[in-house]
Formats: C-alpha cells, structure tokens, sequence
C-alpha cells in the first residue's frame, strides 16, 4: 500500500511486532472471536447482482477495479450514494467506531464526488424518480478498529492500526457498470510514527477520507476528465 514507502527505513529501533502480543486487548484480530459475525454480505445485499466473476484489477492507488465495457461515467444527470451496508464482522468493543466509519465511507465519498465536477449532482441517498442516474451501493466488508497500546510497540510496522476495506457497486438502472475494492490501514506518516498519541477514530476518519479521494481520482481519470 502508499504508506509502505513512507515508513521504509524509519525508525530502525521500534520494538519488533511480537512485542505488540504482549499487551492483551489493544487491538482486534481479524479472526477474533469476540462478538457475533454480521450477516452475509449475499443477505444484507440481496438483489445485487454477484461480483464474484468480475475481473478486477488494479487502478494506481484503488485495489481493485472493474468497468462495464465502453463505461466511463460521462452523460449522467447525478450520482447517488446510498446508505452503506456493513457486512463485517461485528464486534463488540467497537459498536462506537464501526458506527463513525460507516457514516464516514457515504460522506467522504460524497465529498469528492461533486468535488470532481464528473456528475451535475451528487448526494447521499437514493436517486429521484427522473432523470438519468448512477447509484453506488458502498459495503464494509473487512473492519477492525485497532488500538492505541499496539500502535506505540509496532503501529510502524502496522500493529494496532485500524483496517477497512470497502466493495462498491454502481449501477445505471438495474445494470451493473463499475464495481471497486479498496482498503486503507493507517495511511499517513503521523497514523504511523504517532500513532499511539492518536485515537481509533481519528485514523480510521483519515483513512477512509483517503480512500474517498483515490476513488474520486479513480472516476476522473477513467472518465478522461483533467
């Protein structure tokens, strides 16, 4: 990921990562088994056609990517994001920030959309009856909050540092036109190196505000757009 070069060669006298398994708690495995998992994305999700056979590939900084052939985001009146769905797993130590990260992912992504000046209007929520409309259905389907004790042994290396990754799906009526999947943990020099005197929110804030522009830089450059 970007950070990876950042921190190259920073700070050789961090502790090593085993140090950061010496603090019980600090952060949440991606396996814990704590809390119950939420319920499959194909259930929460349902009507949406399945990405499994979709070719994705990678967009500079957007992990995966796929277009409709001869798509390109151009001659649509708006675009509308819906509300996003979880389909993580749910824990129980991080109702709080799963909470703020879901709102994030709509807003930010909203935020750079019109930023982008590719679509007349963008908004949160679902489109109007009129008119010629693109809808992006955004999913969390990886989250962990992290934690500020791992963060101080090893949040350089990637310890304790919040983790999301989000699919999203856009669709021109019933027809599925671009599909992306995109994770960030802890991007940004001061998630890294100052991590521990950060919150979970904070980053995870930072992280999904990255993401957000990456893919609004991802719809402009797909689009032709400067």
């Amino acid at each position: 990921m970007k950070h990876i070069a950042r921190i190259r060669g920073i700070l050789p006298f961090v502790t090593a990562l085993g140090a950061a398994l010496l603090v019980p708690g600090c952060a949440t495995s991606p396996d814990s088994g704590a809390g119950s998992p939420a319920p499959a994305p194909t259930a929460v999700v349902a009507g949406i056609p399945s990405t499994t056979n979709v070719p994705l590939h990678k967009d500079k900084d957007i992990e995966g990517v796929w277009l409709a052939p001869g798509f390109n985001f151009k001659g649509y009146d708006g675009l509308y994001v819906e509300d996003t769905v979880f389909a993580a797993t749910v824990r129980a130590n991080e109702e709080k920030e799963r909470k703020i990260a879901i709102g994030a992912v709509q807003r930010f992504i909203v935020e750079y959309a019109q930023s982008s000046s590719l679509f007349p209007t963008v908004a949160a929520g679902a489109p109007p009856a009129t008119g010629h409309n693109l809808v992006l259905k955004n999913t969390i389907i990886k989250y962990e909050k992290g934690g500020g004790a791992a963060r101080y042994f090893a949040g350089i290396y990637g310890g304790g540092q919040p983790h999301t990754r989000v699919r999203g799906e856009m669709f021109d009526g019933g027809k599925l036109v671009f599909v992306y999947v995109a994770e960030r943990s802890g991007e940004g020099g001061g998630a890294r190196m100052l991590g521990a005197y950060k919150s979970d929110d904070d980053i995870q804030t930072n992280d999904i505000r990255d993401l957000a522009l990456d893919l609004a830089d991802c719809m402009k450059r797909n689009a032709g757009a400067p």
